[in-house]
């Protein structure tokens, strides 16, 4: 058997390992014991995998106060703004040519993102 680098989900453990380190700084300093669920934004180009992102929080949060909480991932479309004409707009893959004036002058303005939203407690 041959393991392929999306086999092995070593950038999504690291980034996983990041939300559960902001999480726990958050639950001490609110006296927060129990988390029901994480949300989070992730952009379409920010070489993640949500479902490896996903696994390797319930592998990393297994024995912790954070057992059984959900990961919930929102993922972010690429988002474009023309230069010339000031159009926005978005894609699901790469785009490189505006849709209402057809320049190619266009800046990514989102799809990059990696950013916990916001933290779901019980009570």
């Amino acid at each position: 058997m041959v393991l392929t680098a999306r086999d092995r989900p070593m950038h999504e453990m690291s980034i996983a390992q990041s939300i559960v380190d902001i999480v726990e700084k958050e639950l001490t300093s609110h006296g927060v014991e129990q988390l029901k669920a994480v949300n989070i934004a992730v952009g379409k180009w920010a070489a993640v995998v949500p479902e490896q992102l996903a696994f390797c929080f319930s592998m990393i949060t297994v024995d912790t106060n954070m057992a059984g909480a959900t990961l919930n991932i929102r993922e972010v479309p690429l988002g474009y703004t023309c230069s010339t004409c000031g159009e926005e707009f978005t894609s699901g893959g790469m785009a490189i040519v505006c849709p209402k004036c057809g320049d190619t002058h266009i800046d990514l303005t989102s799809g990059r993102e990696l950013t916990v939203e916001s933290i779901e407690v019980a009570d």
